[in-house]
């Protein structure tokens, strides 16, 4: 379930984006996508992350 109140760090929203670009993995630190998983803005699917719905809105919100 996403919390649309979580506050991102500057480095969580930098990993976002990243998830957003796609083949990003090996950029971003494990807890920045287990986190960004945990609070529904991203999933894994065969082992990469891709953004949400969810994740994809807070990224164009630029929050």
């Amino acid at each position: 379930m996403t919390d649309s109140s979580a506050a991102l760090s500057a480095d969580e929203f930098a990993s976002l984006a990243e998830i957003g670009k796609g083949k990003a993995q090996g950029e971003i630190p494990q807890a920045h996508g287990e986190r960004l998983t945990n609070l529904g803005y991203a999933i894994r699917r065969l082992g990469e992350l891709e953004l949400t719905s969810s994740g994809a809105r807070r990224l164009a919100t630029g929050e």
